[in-house]
């Protein structure tokens, strides 16, 4: 069968071999339908998707039908996606928008593509270097697979920040104080901090300053010797010194008590402690993050929080920006959240629809991405069919929504319209029985319930 006359064909021209440093653009396709494939890219834009009639068809469900689009200017090439429900990722990294460089990996859906723009000068050297990239971009798509595993998932300008920000201070051993809303996954972005770090062979320990009693908050941080206090029948370390050749994360450090505070700082500066009921100065070597949702300018001003302790934590700040700044990473947030529901459930995932993902951009989100998760998963618990309709979603993120827009509204509204009508004649046959007419619908009488609040027929029902 003849390739579709606006499909670029795979080039199977030998390499040049005489001219190492001329320009020759193109993709390989390291995996999936095309796998093997090079394609030249031409002065113009590409675009790559499921359709046939894109320059780059690809044979993937998983991929909407104009997905992304390689865009030439100036011989230089960027991906821009089009804004597709499984995203684009260049090096493992979710992006809207990127220039791309000569080795730079894309995925769309389950095909991964190297940009090359140099030629090699052996057709040797030209397979090897492949095989050496093929190799590091399998490492890099492991590494954002973990970080995906971790929520660590954010495609606009605001994620792409503080990911840039991980990767300048990781490496650097300072002290870290993360800051931001509850449920903006502050200790998701210290464990990514710990993870790239050379501290990462180390132990990463977590405490939470806020749900320890202050009583046994000392004996948790510093241990203790045996006899310390009644019921001290055993030497103890404590989590400082278990954090040794690691990092210890401070969580909800505005809430440590102010004796603890004095005792930490000395931490901090000296690096070293005693046991509590010890006098033998025990020294770590250990690596500090914090993080808070509090202010701990004004808790200084209010005596709640050392001045001097506050200076120590703060080194380097790194804010994480609440959901509702960052609306454009809830789809992929969604799904990876549905995903994950899904397998731990033993329940299907087959997508979210246009209009549940209207009211989920539409809600703020005041418990950020912890209050998305916790949606997402009773959405596929109380679903019925695989996909997220809206009114699985809770009440509240419903009554929130907005109108949709001007050009979505005719086609939103005939399906409501018709959902309505079909809802109502289910009832009115049911004789307004809930349970009668949700088995004649073959859904469960709650999924019914949500339905008549979503669209708003309570007053239309006898």
């Amino acid at each position: 069968m003849a390739p579709n006359a606006g499909t670029i064909t795979p080039d199977i021209r030998p390499i040049c071999l005489d001219r190492p440093d001329v320009r020759n653009p193109r993709l390989f396709a390291i995996a999936g339908a095309l796998e093997g494939a090079f394609f030249a890219l031409p002065a113009h834009t590409v675009s790559i998707g499921r359709d046939p009639a894109n320059l780059i068809s690809i044979d993937d469900a998983a991929i909407a039908p104009h997905h992304c689009d390689l865009c030439h200017a100036e011989g230089e090439y960027a991906v821009r996606s089009r804004g597709a429900r499984t995203g684009v990722f260049v090096n493992g990294l979710p992006a809207m928008e990127k220039q791309l460089s000569h080795g730079d990996e894309i995925r769309v859906g389950g095909s991964l593509f190297l940009f090359l723009v140099h030629e090699s000068e052996t057709p040797w050297e030209h397979r090897l270097q492949v095989g050496l990239e093929r190799l590091e971009m399998e490492n890099r798509r492991l590494l954002a697979e973990a970080r995906l595993e971790h929520d660590m998932i954010g495609a606009g300008p605001a994620m792409q920040s503080v990911f840039q920000a991980i990767a300048r201070v990781a490496p650097a051993g300072s002290t870290v104080l993360l800051c931001g809303e509850s449920g903006t996954g502050k200790e998701l972005a210290a464990r990514a901090i710990h993870r790239n770090s050379p501290r990462a062979c180390g132990p990463f320990v977590p405490i939470n300053c806020a749900a320890i009693q202050e009583t046994l908050l000392e004996s948790e941080l510093f241990g203790h010797e045996r006899g310390a206090f009644t019921g001290a029948i055993a030497q103890k370390r404590g989590k400082l010194e278990m954090a040794g050749g690691g990092t210890v994360f401070f969580d909800e450090i505005g809430e440590l008590a102010l004796p603890l505070q004095a005792k930490l700082l000395r931490v901090l500066q000296e690096q070293e402690f005693e046991r509590v009921g010890g006098v033998r100065p025990i020294r770590i070597d250990v690596r500090v993050l914090a993080a808070t949702n509090r202010d701990l300018v004004s808790r200084v001003r209010e005596g709640l929080f050392r001045q001097d302790l506050y200076y120590r934590l703060n080194v380097v700040r790194l804010t994480m920006p609440p959901l509702r700044e960052r609306r454009e990473d809830i789809p992929l947030l969604a799904e990876a959240f549905a995903v994950k529901a899904a397998k731990r459930c033993g329940r299907i995932f087959a997508g979210i629809t246009p209009e549940a993902v209207h009211s989920l951009m539409d809600y703020d989100w005041p418990g950020n991405v912890r209050e998305l998760e916790n949606a997402i998963e009773r959405a596929i618990v109380l679903g019925s069919n695989g996909r997220i309709l809206p009114e699985d979603l809770p009440e509240h993120v419903l009554e929130a929504g907005g109108e949709p827009s001007p050009s979505a509204l005719p086609y939103q509204e005939a399906v409501n319209q018709a959902k309505r009508e079909i809802i109502l004649d289910a009832l009115r046959t049911a004789g307004g029985n809930f349970t009668v007419a949700a088995r004649a619908l073959g859904i469960h009488p709650n999924n019914l319930h949500r339905l008549v609040r979503s669209l708003r027929l309570r007053h239309r029902i006898g």
